[in-house]
């Protein structure tokens, strides 16, 4: 992991986050891009105001002291040269505890501008929502103000108001301060005029608000009773946060009144007490802590990095753990262990640097009460992650609850409220009974059991993933995966996940180029799928007629996972047996897992199943998008990747564990866990479409035997705006759709495809199946009505597209309207292969007989493996099946089933 990468996730990260949050919270009370930035301008100044006020502590006392030593300074300048004036300035600075390097103080005030603005410029810089919005004069914040030009040079005005403002600032708060001191602000403003004066007008509003109330600050800390200010301050911040909980925060009712109530009960509190409260806890209460620094400072420093070891890498690992192979060979990352890295950092940087920087600034009183609070918040983390975890189902890819987010039980959140309350007393207790060294060896010993238990994960991490790379081909640069033959029948299945039907048609008429290159392709519009969701409308297209919901619901003393998997193997099985070399990838629901668990094939040796010693199993999803990204993405768009959601979310998901139950839906917050503009950015579209842009690549005509591809693709499945990606078609859209534009791009990869067999002269002998699971569900006009008893048709009316072996349509796609299924595809690729092909599983012939006289689908709702009460068979009702039959787009055809049917 580079430097500047570490140095970025410690110093940077946490700041970037509070930034993007606070930015949230303002675009949300005000629906205003420009509005929201010049929240964030104020939210990061009054978070800075203490450290504002201890730097300006210390500059006065370096000011007071220089002030006190000017005179013999400049007597020993005077009177001595070389290693004298050495010696005897550094004598005088003895005698006055000082020492040069204190000569520090007097820049922290700008100093501590560094990492604040550098947050900033790498926040806002690169935000989507700035991209053409425009506020107050300017035109589009993503872009440099631009108010008029001077012939060919540009004149941005909030850059020059920026330094302006700075200026105005810098002579309030210098008056009186010496020369070198006011070179010192002068130049930091010129700099910042230099370095801004082309960026992002909504950077440069950002940082002109900063000086801004920069301005009003100084104006406010001449004044007397500076601390009012700050409280007044605090309590405007409260009032505002209040109002945002309680009127526009749309995380549930009950939760933004139990929020709202505590914020109100914080305002009304007056400001002595909150002072004489500190100062009775720090010096009495806490004593023991208070008179004893060392034993003060390792209370926050166990704690602290407890936090940070829990959070960076105790419960990160313990998530990859249970899946080791989802976060494998993601784009340039391979082993999983090394998401650790930046989860690590990030905690090392939220609970190690900035709290000790913070701790360090302050003074003994201030110290033990950070102490105090560290101490708990780290025994409350643990309570919470292991005691009160919680189950909030499963989460896909980007680490998002697949079924959304549900809240715990009222008992379950009152009994952590009362668990952490109990943690709360209880260290007061420990405290002030003057218990603490035990405390420190307790807390010791626990931050020594999370550090084995991360050794223990990471270790299990790095063992599951070599034997998964063992049986895996991995890369993440453009090597071929699969292998194809120059004189041997190749077979290719493209399984696009939810391609739509409905819109080939309309897509080979605006294409007009994509007919020639698809010649020797038929379509089937009349065509079924046997369920509207992945999980039961993919089997039969693995593995044909035996694995239909029906039909596997027959078969009830054997577990739906073991039929699904038999699903996936039966075609490699059968076809490795006649000679073939077989390549899968990313199969749906392998071995029943959201994503693909490609280590099913184990439960298929080939010491008892002759030829899978010639299967090869690979995952592909997400390896290709770095570099899809870095040579199709367009100017202006700056897009997370995968891994950047996984860095990032792996931290979220960690606080998420440790924060109590009743505050969790306000750190998931829809499943953005705060990020702005980015998680919809990073969605699956490209990480899926980036493997059928790079086929020619992955494919490779070396085999000398028959061949059999299986690619298992779910760019159809996101409709996501693809603009940001120079894709466009030679033609334009008939249909301004997401989904239409998304299946547009994708049929073309696959003419390109076509065409790149065609170069390598393998076109003729090879066979091509383009299948979807289902359909997207929509108003189709094709259907006489398009739903049947509330239920879209739509939904089981998957595409099916085949190039049979030496195929020709005389350049066009031929359509052919007879009834069709996609459990009808092993038919169509054994044929011609295997004469009389036979299930090895159920014994069943493998042929098109079934769906005479129709096919029973089904309409349940059956989507994730937990929905079936039973691990056997689908728990379905009767009135979730239906017979269909003939043409299906005929509503006669469409008729209720029911057992007794």
């Amino acid at each position: 992991m580079p430097f500047t990468t570490i140095l970025y996730d410690i110093i940077l990260s946490p700041i970037t986050q509070i930034i993007e949050i606070t930015y949230r919270v303002f675009n949300k009370m005000f629906n205003n891009t420009g509005i929201a930035i010049l929240g964030v301008s104020l939210a990061v100044t009054l978070l800075c105001l203490p450290l504002y006020i201890i730097a300006e502590s210390w500059q006065e006392t370096e000011r007071s002291m220089q002030k006190r030593m000017s005179f013999w300074v400049s007597h020993i300048k005077k009177s001595f040269k070389g290693d004298e004036q050495y010696m005897m300035l550094n004598t005088y600075y003895r005698q006055n505890h000082y020492h040069p390097i204190m000569a520090l103080r007097s820049s922290f005030g700008i100093l501590i501008q560094i990492p604040f603005f550098l947050a900033a410029y790498h926040t806002l810089s690169a935000l989507p929502d700035l991209q053409g919005r425009d506020f107050l004069f300017i035109k589009d914040m993503g872009k440099a103000d631009s108010v008029f030009t001077i012939g060919s040079f540009s004149v941005n005005i909030l850059p020059i108001l920026m330094t302006m403002i700075n200026c105005i600032s810098g002579a309030i708060y210098s008056r009186g301060h010496a020369i070198k001191e006011k070179i010192q602000i002068y130049g930091m403003a010129l700099v910042f005029l230099v370095v801004l004066y082309n960026s992002p007008a909504g950077l440069v509003l950002y940082w002109t608000m900063n000086n801004i109330f920069s301005l009003v600050k100084n104006i406010f800390y001449k004044m007397k009773n500076p601390l009012k200010i700050l409280y007044l301050c605090a309590v405007s911040a409260i009032l505002l946060l209040a109002f945002f909980i309680l009127f526009l925060y749309d995380g549930g009712a009950n939760l933004k009144k139990r929020l709202a109530a505590v914020f109100f009960l914080l305002f009304w509190i007056p400001l002595p007490y909150y002072v004489r409260l500190i100062i009775h806890l720090s010096e009495k209460t806490f004593s023991s802590i208070f008179t004893d620094k060392k034993l003060r400072f390792a209370l926050f420093a166990l704690s602290s990095l407890g936090l940070c070891i829990l959070t960076g890498l105790v419960l990160p690992s313990q998530l990859i753990t249970s899946s080791v192979q989802e976060f494998s060979n993601i784009e340039n990352y391979t082993s999983p262990n090394a998401f650790l890295h930046s989860s690590f950092w990030m905690s090392f940087g939220f609970f190690v640097f900035w709290p000790a920087c913070i701790y360090f600034l302050f003074q003994k009183r201030l110290q033990t009460l950070i102490a105090y609070f560290f101490s708990a918040a780290f025994l409350g983390a643990i309570v919470n992650s292991y005691i009160f975890n919680g189950n909030y189902g499963s989460m896909d890819v980007t680490l998002r609850f697949i079924d959304g987010f549900v809240n715990p039980s009222k008992i379950f959140m009152l009994l952590n409220i009362l668990s952490l309350a109990a943690i709360l007393v209880l260290v007061i207790f420990v405290i002030k009974i003057k218990l603490t060294r035990f405390m420190n060896f307790a807390l010791l010993a626990t931050l020594s059991v999370l550090i084995v238990l991360s050794f223990i994960n990471t270790s299990k991490i790095s063992s599951e993933y070599k034997a998964f790379a063992a049986s895996h081909t991995q890369s993440t640069s453009q090597t071929a995966k699969f292998s194809l033959s120059k004189t041997q029948p190749n077979i290719v299945i493209f399984m696009l996940d939810r391609f739509e039907s409905a819109f080939i048609e309309p897509i080979l008429k605006d294409q007009k180029n994509l007919s020639q290159k698809l010649n020797g392709f038929t379509f089937y519009p009349n065509c079924l799928s046997f369920n509207g969701h992945t999980l039961m409308g993919s089997p039969g297209l693995y593995g044909g007629f035996d694995y239909t919901p029906m039909e596997m619901n027959k078969r009830n003393s054997i577990k739906l996972k073991d039929k699904h998997n038999e699903a996936l193997i039966l075609l490699p099985k059968l076809l490795c047996q006649q000679g073939f070399s077989a390549t899968v990838s990313d199969l749906s629901w392998a071995n029943y897992n959201y994503i693909a668990d490609m280590n099913f094939i184990k439960n298929f040796p080939a010491s008892e199943n002759p030829g899978l010693e010639n299967l090869k199993a690979i995952s592909l999803f997400g390896h290709y998008t770095g570099d899809f990204k870095r040579e199709k993405l367009k100017a202006g768009f700056d897009l997370a990747s995968l891994s950047h959601v996984l860095n990032r979310n792996l931290f979220w998901v960690s606080i998420f564990r440790q924060v109590p139950a009743i505050l969790r839906a306000v750190v998931y917050y829809k499943g953005t866990w705060w990020e702005n503009g980015v998680q919809e950015n990073a969605g699956d579209f490209v990480n899926w479409y980036s493997i059928l842009y790079y086929l020619p690549e992955i494919m490779q005509v070396n085999s000398a035997k028959p061949t059999l591809s299986i690619l298992t693709n779910e760019c159809t499945h996101a409709f996501e705006d693809i603009s940001m990606y120079s894709i466009e078609p030679e033609y334009p859209y008939s249909i301004n759709d997401d989904g239409y534009k998304v299946n547009t791009v994708t049929l073309i990869q696959i003419a390109e495809f076509a065409d790149y067999l065609r170069s390598q002269g393998i076109y003729d002998n090879t066979k091509i199946i383009v299948v979807s699971d289902h359909g997207i569900g929509r108003d189709i006009d094709k259907f006489e009505s398009p739903s049947f008893n509330g239920y879209q048709k739509d939904h089981l009316n998957p595409v099916l597209l085949v190039k049979d072996f030496n195929s020709d349509t005389n350049g066009i796609v031929k359509i052919d309207d007879r009834f069709m299924t996609n459990a009808d595809v092993p038919y169509l690729a054994l044929k011609g292969i295997v004469e009389n092909p036979v299930n090895p599983f159920t014994k069943n012939p493998i042929d098109e007989n079934y769906k005479n006289g129709g096919i029973i689908a089904t309409k349940g709702d059956i989507f994730m493996p937990y929905h079936s009460k039973s691990e056997y068979e689908f728990t379905l009702s009767d009135d979730d099946w239906i017979h269909i039959k003939d043409n299906i787009f005929i509503d006669s055809n469409w008729e209720k089933y029911t057992k007794q049917d």
